[in-house]
């Protein structure tokens, strides 16, 4: 199995894909990667947005659409923001045609944390039935889920503790097990570098993302 590291590891990864990121500030990450760590595609808006606007990146040398959109509700957010734009994780992957050039990566679980967790394992079935409706009508498209991070020590713990996160964590386990998805354990992974921050620092952000592209290319 190829490891992708650098990156030119990633352009070669994803030339003549689409990617899709669909979930919170921790896949924001990763688009922010893209088009200003290793400056390989523009994005728009080029303006500072936060993780709550749909931002797209194009590289047309390379042939390489990267899209990133929030999960929709429940979302946590200060700003203002246009409810209307959102669209449930399920319904946005029953829009897309899929193919051996499309990829999801898709996350969940930290604007859950203050919900019950009867919400979290809906709303995780209902993205496994779409992702089976994906494979039925595309079954090489490729897909990653993405666990959620630990975080910050001093998040208030009753609303947003990792108690939470640990629950939502394992419900994912069991919700994706017997389907054809690759498993970024990044509950795992930041636990183990402990970095008690929910926006990793760059050397556990780099493995989570060269294990991301290590299933998906």
């Amino acid at each position: 199995m190829e490891v992708y590291r650098t990156g030119d590891d990633f352009i070669k990864c994803l030339q003549g894909k689409d990617l899709f990121l669909i979930g919170d500030s921790t896949l924001r990450q990763f688009m922010m990667h893209f088009t200003e760590g290793i400056n390989s595609k523009a994005y728009y808006p080029h303006e500072w947005a936060g993780w709550a606007l749909t931002l797209e990146a194009l590289n047309m040398e390379k042939d390489i659409y990267v899209s990133y959109k929030r999960h929709g509700f429940p979302l946590e957010h200060s700003g203002f923001y246009y409810f209307k734009e959102d669209l449930y994780t399920s319904r946005q992957i029953d829009q897309r045609a899929g193919g051996k050039n499309t990829i999801f990566v898709i996350t969940m679980g930290q604007h859950f944390r203050q919900f019950p967790l009867k919400i979290f394992i809906r709303r995780a079935v209902n993205i496994r039935r779409a992702l089976e409706r994906l494979f039925l009508r595309s079954p090489d498209t490729k897909v990653i889920i993405k666990t959620e991070n630990t975080r910050e020590i001093y998040a208030p713990v009753e609303r947003q503790g990792d108690f939470h996160g640990y629950t939502q964590y394992l419900v994912l386990k069991e919700v994706f097990q017997g389907i054809n998805v690759g498993f970024v354990d990044a509950w795992d992974m930041t636990v183990a570098s402990a970095t008690v921050t929910v926006h990793p620092p760059d050397y556990t952000f780099a493995s989570i993302m060269s294990l991301a592209f290590t299933f998906a290319c």
